[in-house]
C-alpha cells in the first residue's frame, strides 16, 4: 500500500476508487430496474442465512437494519434523495421531467439509491462480522509471515525485491476489488456471501507474504 502511494500518489488511488463508484452508480441508476435490483439484494441476504445459524443471521441482519436507519434514514439522507429526485413541490426539475415524460426514471433512480445504500451498509456490516470471526486465522497467517521473515534474515539468500513488490501491490488490488464489491449489484447470486470470506482470506495471505518477503535490512 505504501509503495503504491509512493509511486503513484494517494490522489491516484482515491481517483480510481471514485471512478469505480461513479461507474457503478451510473450503471445502477440507468440500467438496472428497481425490482431486479431489489431481488438481487434479497437473494444475497437469504443466501447468507445458509452459512450462519438462525441466531447469528438474526444478529447480522438486525445490525444492518440498525445501521441503515441510523446512517441513512435518521440522518436525513433518504429524505434529501427523495426531495432531490422526486420533488413534491412546484420545482423546475419536476416540471422539466413531466414535459419529457421521464418522471418514472427519476423515481427509479431514487429507489435504486435507497437499495444501493442498504446494500453498502449490509456488505460493510457483513465484512465486519467476518473480520471478527476470522481474526484468529488472519492473525496466525500474519504471525507466520513474521516468523518466516525472522528465519530468512539469517539465511544468505536475498529476498526478491520483485516478489516483495508483487505481494505489496496485491494488497492494493484486493482493496480495489473489495470496494468494487461494496458498490456493484449482486452478480454472484446465491454465492455472494462467500465473496467477503474469500477476499479476507486472500488479503491475510497477501499480508503474510508481504511480511515474509519484506526486504532485509542491510
Amino acid at each position: 500500500m505504501a509503495e503504491l502511494v509512493k509511486e503513484h500518489g494517494a490522489t491516484k488511488l482515491f481517483g480510481v476508487l471514485l471512478l469505480i463508484f461513479t461507474i457503478s452508480l451510473i450503471v445502477v441508476l440507468a440500467l438496472v430496474p428497481s425490482n431486479k435490483f431489489q431481488q438481487q439484494m434479497e437473494t444475497e441476504v437469504k443466501a447468507l442465512s445458509l452459512l450462519l445459524n438462525d441466531t447469528r443471521w438474526g444478529e447480522v441482519t438486525n445490525n444492518v437494519s440498525l445501521n441503515y436507519y441510523k446512517y441513512y434514514e435518521n440522518s436525513g439522507l433518504r429524505e434529501k434523495v427523495d426531495l432531490t429526485l422526486t420533488p413534491k413541490g412546484d420545482y423546475k426539475l419536476k416540471q422539466i421531467v413531466k414535459n419529457y415524460k421521464g418522471e418514472s426514471v427519476l423515481q427509479r433512480a431514487a429507489t435504486n439509491i435507497h437499495i444501493m445504500s442498504y446494500q453498502i451498509i449490509y456488505r460493510v456490516t457483513v465484512i465486519q462480522y467476518w473480520i471478527w470471526l476470522m481474526l484468529p486465522l488472519l492473525f496466525a497467517m500474519i504471525y507466520e509471515g513474521y516468523t518466516a521473515r525472522k528465519i530468512r534474515l539469517y539465511e544468505p539468500e536475498q529476498i526478491s525485491i520483485k516478489g516483495s513488490r508483487l505481494w505489496t501491490r496485491s494488497i492494493v488490488y484486493l482493496i480495489l476489488i473489495s470496494f468494487t464489491y461494496l458498490v456493484l449489484p449482486n452478480l454472484l447470486g446465491q454465492y455472494a456471501p462467500w465473496y467477503p470470506v474469500a477476499t479476507l482470506f486472500l488479503t491475510g495471505y497477501a499480508i503474510r507474504n508481504t511480511v515474509k518477503n519484506y526486504m532485509k535490512v542491510a
